[in-house]
């Protein structure tokens, strides 16, 4: 074989592949957003047009964050007559009900302030609904359609237990759907914003300063690194991804952190689905189905806590990646449906960039190691690497200056104080890529269930029971030791020197014959 098809072969279809694509898919993303810049923006409405909105929280266990985010919806700048709030007990068993119940009856006294966006938001008495339904757990998917079901608002949004809102979302989300009568649902821009990660002393209270804020909980060097990946990472999906995908139709998954909904598409027919560990993505190939538009309400923040833990990343992205494929796999028809963009372009893409190229991506890693039999050096192959990962840092830097010229003041000195792990984005996306693809394995030969154990503390956990076992071992090693060497002692004393004792008085006796005889 020929050195010319050898480079073919492995740098072209292992290497150079898999970079292009990255490459072309982010430069389209990029430049389907720059074209259309500025033009989705919708005017804000005065009150008197604004709809009426509900908003559905499903909650379980939450009872350490249910407080920061409805004190976050009741600082809306929205017309309380106007505004419902639905919290779903969904079978807590930690108290979530009962701090709700404080803010349904008015008796909540929040501990301290929380800043966003360097301001704090200040709580005051909340005039409009707010209701509470205890159930039994059934899920999150069934909670949202039992809330969903007590609501007659024109707009519906749904937002997990543990994101807050800024104070204009809900009127940038009713802004969007009176601007474009054509949009049936849409998501939020989600940020993340380690900030909102709240100090706490021993006994688990929430420490404030001075100002009556609440103080962020410092992190650690891993945990930074952690928070701030995912910050730009979600930066990429969101203010590219989703904004892109907006203006091109092909809506992949509507933001389980915060979907909005006007209330005629969410028909008996059209509603969350607890198939899937996935519910949001499989409604929103449900609303493609029905050839609903779905948008994106850029100037809608949601800011998410981030992911502090490996194992927590790994088990959100294995899930992730399940549901991707559950839904696919219900919707198997949709793909590359004609007349259909989403299904004839958006989908099969997703198959293609997030699960097909996942194989050849997984071999190429220690295929390196094997270069050299093919007459490689070492230096060469530590060349191409190097200029693989600064290509990939490349990319990420041309995205991010990409969102940065459009960011809003406080986005673009977040994205400042997160320059340097720009860096090191390559090697957090190679390590999420890993934890994805072991979402395929989980998908094939594991039940459904929302929460999977992590690797890292499974790992700690095995070592650990092996360690333990490892001293149970050598300690009934020990232990049969000892009560061997007793038992011999015993025998010894028993026995052994008995007869050593009359041996030696035989031998004693004996001699004292050959000596009188003699």
């Amino acid at each position: 074989m020929s050195s010319l098809v050898v480079f073919i072969l492995i740098w072209g279809v292992w290497l150079i592949t898999p970079v292009m694509i990255d490459g072309i898919d982010a430069f389209v993303r990029i430049m389907t957003v720059w074209l259309k810049r500025g033009d989705a923006l919708a005017d804000p409405l005065d009150d008197e047009f604004l709809p009426t909105m509900a908003i559905i929280v499903p909650a379980h266990n939450e009872v350490a964050v249910i407080d920061r985010c409805l004190n976050s919806i009741k600082s809306q700048d929205y017309p309380s007559d106007r505004l419902e709030i639905i919290v779903v007990d969904d079978g807590s068993t930690d108290g979530t009900g009962d701090a709700v119940e404080e803010h349904v009856n008015g008796t909540h006294e929040p501990a301290g302030d929380l800043r966003l966006r360097g301001e704090p938001i200040k709580v005051g008495p909340f005039a409009g609904k707010l209701t509470l339904v205890r159930r039994e757990k059934g899920g999150k998917a069934s909670a949202l359609n039992a809330g969903i079901a007590l609501t007659g608002a024109e707009i519906v949004v749904n937002i997990d237990s543990d994101v807050v809102l800024a104070p204009h979302t809900m009127r940038a989300i009713a802004s969007k759907f009176m601007s474009d009568p054509d949009i049936g649902a849409l998501t939020g821009n989600i940020e993340i914003d380690w900030d909102i990660l709240e100090s706490r002393d021993e006994d688990g209270n929430v420490i404030v300063d001075e100002d009556g804020c609440i103080v962020p909980r410092d992190l650690t060097w891993r945990e930074r690194y952690l928070a701030k990946s995912q910050f730009l990472e979600y930066l990429a999906s969101f203010d590219l991804g989703r904004r892109a995908q907006s203006i091109t139709s092909t809506m992949y998954t509507l933001a389980g952190a915060c979907s909005a909904f006007r209330r005629e598409v969410l028909t008996p027919e059209c509603t969350y689905s607890s198939d899937t560990v996935s519910e949001d993505t499989c409604l929103t190939f449900q609303l493609h189905r029905n050839d609903i538009k779905i948008g994106f309400a850029e100037e809608a923040k949601v800011y998410l806590e981030p992911v502090t833990t490996w194992d927590e990343l790994y088990a959100q992205r294995a899930r992730w990646t399940r549901g991707q494929l559950e839904v696919c796999g219900q919707n198997d028809d949709i793909v590359g449906k004609r007349g259909s963009r989403f299904g004839r372009v958006s989908v099969p893409k997703m198959l293609l960039f997030d699960h097909t190229m996942a194989f050849p991506r997984l071999i190429w890693a220690p295929l390196l190691l094997m270069f050299p039999m093919l007459g490689y050096s070492y230096s060469i192959i530590a060349s191409a690497l190097i200029a693989m990962y600064l290509f990939y840092v490349f990319i990420e830097i041309i995205g991010t200056l990409s969102v940065f010229s459009i960011a809003d003041p406080h986005t673009r000195n977040r994205i400042e104080r997160s320059g340097w792990t720009l860096l090191l984005l390559p090697v957090y996306r190679f390590i999420v890529f890993h934890f994805r693809f072991s979402g395929f394995l989980v998908t094939l030969m594991e039940e459904q269930q929302w929460t999977i154990p992590g690797p890292i503390d499974g790992t700690r956990r095995d070592l650990r029971a092996v360690g333990l076992r490892s001293i149970e071992f050598a300690t009934s090693l020990l232990g049969g030791f000892l009560a061997t060497s007793v038992r011999v002692g015993r025998f010894a004393v028993s026995v052994i020197a008995p007869a050593l004792i009359t041996m030696l008085l035989v031998v004693a006796w004996f001699a004292s014959l050959f000596k009188r005889s003699a």
